[in-house]
């Protein structure tokens, strides 16, 4: 059996950045501030720790609270940007087929392992009619550091399927070292992509298990995984 747990933004789709604009728009809302986000890391990070860092750049204290209402108004935002006609905003070669040639393979699951919001993550999916991938993950929401997120994907996962993990190959796939990090503390196999921000060099860097340039040459996607038995 083999679990493959996949990133969003960068590795699945471009929104065209309306991830940013909406969390930029709640930020000022909120505080007043305008382009709070500017010059912050945003790849690979979780949405919670974006806002952190937004806060920290601003001279605000974090809080619970503050971090709840940034979070609904970003949402809403998020919805509204999300619609909007942007340039470069698309699903990323290779996904709809690859994930259709999944479907069929018995013993292969797919979800989710991304720092999105998990109402964001559906959004960003919804848009582009992949949400049907994937019955599981883990999300932002779950806990602001990523290394801890995959545990929440495999309770998700025997919630689903009621099956047991036991003897089970993990793969996370996402565009960003940060992807690759947070599959070693939980004895997963890592495959990095680089339709993001990270090219195939900086990638390997990371050492991941593999490094493809996309999700396009499904035939290198399946051999990858298919080397583990």
């Amino acid at each position: 059996m083999k679990i493959l747990l996949f990133d969003i933004d960068g590795t699945l789709v471009y929104t065209g950045g309306a991830g940013l604009r909406g969390m930029t728009r709640a930020f000022e809302d909120l505080f007043g501030i305008p382009n709070a986000l500017e010059g912050l890391t945003l790849a690979g990070m979780t949405d919670t720790v974006i806002f952190k860092n937004a806060c920290k750049k601003a001279g605000i204290e974090f809080s619970e609270n503050l971090h709840k209402q940034f979070k609904l108004r970003y949402l809403d935002y998020l919805q509204e940007e999300i619609n909007r006609p942007l340039p470069g905003k698309k699903v990323l070669p290779g996904v709809p087929e690859l994930f259709r040639v999944l479907q069929r393979r018995p013993n292969i699951y797919t979800g989710l392992l991304t720092g999105n919001y998990q109402t964001g993550a559906r959004i960003k999916l919804g848009h582009f009619d992949l949400n049907r991938f994937f019955s599981f993950g883990a999300f932002g929401d779950d806990h602001c550091d990523r290394n801890q997120l995959l545990p929440y994907a495999l309770k998700r996962f025997h919630k689903a399927f009621n099956r047991d993990i036991n003897g089970a190959v993990i793969y996370v796939i996402g565009d960003t070292p940060r992807d690759v990090e947070c599959a070693r503390p939980h004895g997963a196999k890592a495959i990095a992509v680089a339709t993001g921000d990270y090219t195939e060099a900086q990638l390997q860097e990371a050492n991941p298990d593999y490094v493809l340039k996309n999700l396009n040459d499904i035939e290198k996607f399946l051999s990858a995984i298919s080397e583990d038995p």
